[in-house]
């Protein structure tokens, strides 16, 4: 969904965060997010957010969509660690 109407791949980034696509037939569809887990400050909790949103506007605001949060220490490693295997596997998104 990286370059379909109204995904903020490109608003991403524009803003310096870096990002990474795989040019394929097959769907990469994972849907997750995660925050803070390269944090080094005990005050700063990990977390995971995941579901069934695509992260566009007709999922944001015009579909039924579930989604879930937590700082489960379990959950957060093992989906960055699929989230590194992924970024390793994917590449730079060029213009």
């Amino acid at each position: 969904m990286a370059f379909s109407t109204g995904s903020g791949i490109k608003r991403l980034a524009k803003q310096g965060i870096p990002v990474r696509w795989m040019k394929s037939t097959n769907l990469m569809h994972h849907k997750f997010c995660l925050a803070d887990t390269l944090s080094d400050n005990n005050c700063v909790t990990p977390f995971i957010m995941t579901g069934s949103l695509n992260w566009t506007n007709q999922a944001l605001y015009g579909n039924y969509e579930n989604y879930l949060v937590t700082t489960q220490e379990e959950v957060v490693q093992q989906y960055k660690a699929e989230f590194e295997r992924l970024w390793i596997l994917f590449k730079p998104i060029v213009d």
